[in-house]
Order: C-alpha cells, then sequence, then structure tokens
C-alpha cells in the first residue's frame, strides 16, 4: 500500500487501525486495513484532511466510485462497502471528539439489484460438476491427481455446508466432528462463531481426507500454514479453487462458478426442495432472515414452469366448446 502524502491523515489511519484491531475479528480487521486505507487515501490524494472533509467532499468520493471503468470498474455490493467505510472512519473520528459531524450520512447507498447472484448452477449441472470433479485419480501424474483431490474436497464440504471460502481456509483439523457430523466456524462474518453441519458423504470425504489426504498434500508444499485444515490462506485458496472450477466448468461447458457460487447454489436448491426459509438462514448462518429472504425471489421467465407444475387446476379436463 501507498503511504500517505499528509502526515496527519496517516496517524488517523494508524490510530484507526490500533482501534479497530482488538474489537474485530482477524478478517474483518483485513477488510478494514483494505478499506480503510483506500478511503483516506483517496481524499489524500487531493490535498483533503479527514477531519476537514465536507458533505461534497463525500458526495464526490461516492461519485468517483461509480466512475471506475475496465478492469476497476466496482460492483453495486463494493461501493457499499466503501461508503460503509467512509461512515465508519467518521464514527471514530466522532467518538473521540475530532469532528463533530459525518459527512457521510448524507451519502446514500446505490440500490442493491433485487435479483440472486448470477453465480448459481442449478441441481443438474451441480450433479455433473461434483460427478466430474470427483474422478480425481484419473489424470496421469501424481501432482495433478492431488489438485484434482483437494478441489474434490473442498467442493464437496462447500456445497454441503454453504459455508465461505475464507471460513474454509481457517479451519483447523480439530474444528471437525466427522462423527456428529458438524463443523465448528471460529471468527465467521461479523467474528461471529457457529456449526455447520456435514451431510454423510460430506463427513466421509472429510475423514478419508483428514486421515491420508491432508498429509500427502502438506507434503508436497502449503506448509506456510500447516496448522490448518487445508495448509493455505484464504487467498491462495480461493485463487486454486477458483481456477480449478473454471476449468472444469468449461469442459463440461456449464456457467462458471467460483467458490462462493456454491453456497448461493446451495441456498436455492434448499428453497427449490422445500426447506423452511428460517432453516436456511441458520444453515447459511445469516444474521438476518432478510440475508435468506434473496433465494424466494425468483426469476420471472420461471413462473410460467412454476404456475404449470403446482396450480390445483393443472389437470383440469378441457371441455369441448359449444
Amino acid at each position: 500500500m501507498t503511504d500517505f502524502k499528509l502526515a496527519e491523515n496517516k496517524d488517523l489511519y494508524k490510530e484507526f487501525l490500533d482501534y479497530y484491531k482488538p474489537r474485530v475479528s482477524i478478517r474483518g480487521f483485513s477488510v478494514i486495513k483494505y478499506l480503510g486505507h483506500s478511503v483516506i487515501t483517496w481524499f489524500d490524494e487531493k490535498d483533503l484532511l479527514m477531519q476537514h472533509i465536507t458533505i461534497q467532499d463525500a458526495l464526490d468520493f461516492r461519485k468517483s466510485l461509480f466512475d471506475k471503468t475496465g478492469n476497476e470498474k466496482l460492483s453495486i455490493g463494493s461501493i457499499c462497502n466503501y461508503i460503509k467505510m467512509g461512515r465508519k472512519i467518521f464514527r471514530y473520528l466522532i467518538k473521540f471528539d475530532k469532528v463533530i459531524t459525518n459527512p457521510f450520512l448524507d451519502v446514500k447507498y446505490p440500490r442493491i439489484p433485487d435479483n440472486i447472484s448470477k453465480n448459481v448452477l442449478n441441481e443438474i449441472q451441480m450433479n455433473r460438476l461434483l460427478d466430474r470433479i470427483s474422478e480425481f485419480d484419473t489424470p496421469n501424474t501424481m501432482n495433478e491427481k492431488l489438485d484434482k483431490y483437494r478441489l474434490h474436497v473442498l467442493c464437496v464440504l462447500l456445497y454441503a455446508t454453504g459455508i465461505r471460502i475464507a471460513e474454509a481456509a481457517n479451519l483447523l483439523p480439530e474444528d471437525i466432528n466427522v462423527k456428529n457430523r458438524n463443523l465448528i466456524i471460529r471468527n465467521g462474518k461479523g467474528g461471529k462463531s457457529r456449526i455447520a453441519y456435514l451431510t454423510g458423504y460430506a463427513a466421509d470425504v472429510l475423514d478419508s481426507y483428514m486421515r491420508r489426504g491432508r498429509k500427502r498434500l502438506l507434503e508436497r508444499g502449503w506448509r506456510k500454514h500447516s496448522e490448518r485444515l487445508f495448509g493455505a490462506d484464504n487467498e491462495t485458496l480461493a485463487k486454486t479453487i477458483n481456477k480449478g472450477l473454471s476449468l472444469v466448468c468449461k469442459k463440461l461447458k456449464m456457467p462458471v462458478i467460483t467458490c462462493h457460487g456454491f453456497r448461493h447454489s446451495l441456498g436455492t436448491h434448499l428453497l427449490r426442495a422445500g426447506c423452511d426459509l428460517r432453516h436456511i438462514q441458520l444453515i447459511l448462518g445469516h444474521d438476518k432472515l432478510n440475508s435468506t429472504q434473496r433465494y424466494t425471489r425468483v426469476d420471472r421467465r420461471e413462473l410460467r414452469n412454476i404456475i404449470d407444475r403446482y396450480h390445483p387446476r393443472k389437470t383440469a379436463q378441457l371441455r369441448a366448446c359449444i
């Protein structure tokens, strides 16, 4: 990360991080560190001290988020996160009497689209994908087999539990209880811990991995985080799995999904199978039911098929015209 031009902004950033570090999870702190630096840097490059930011300055910052193009173009969710960080920084400044008001309170969040992420496979596609990934013993070299095996284990885990890839990366071997078919998520999103549950098949896959496969993978590399279940940090694990998923999806000529696509797909599939919305909320670890309700937003193109399938009069006999 680049340094700041203004010493006051540099000091503010350091004090801001020192304040939040003991108050949030490791993952939460890394987000605060990155987004906080990005927000303060934008104003610093314009020779503006954070304590002197006006409402207009904050509005100009919001506009700059929408003006990004090409590879830098931000999603609506990312834009919301930057605005949230601006508000957080000024809440900190107000708390310690460095400013009186929060100019970011007048910066409106963009409207988040109602549709669910396109990072989803239907049930048939998911089965095809998992079946192909389970064929990890077909490559010629041992390195290729181990790569495929790791992809198989992670994908089974992600789809069985709906946990995030960052949560999977932070798992320790002692967090897994294959006998009771559950695992402990420590410091998940928002710094909260919870229990996630395994299917019988996923429990068997993890049991085999911990007894035999994990040792072979760690011997081959990824020793930097050898205390973790998968021996890698979030960024490395996500990049590796997403690359593997891209290759397999393209070979199967189906939409390419990422690690997070398993979470979205699971929520959608559970709902279609008749699972209660509050059960899905607990399975996915959503704090609020509103987060889970996105899976109820059905594509309008599906409505005709749904009405044909479920309407009580779908089999009514047509009478001849008079």
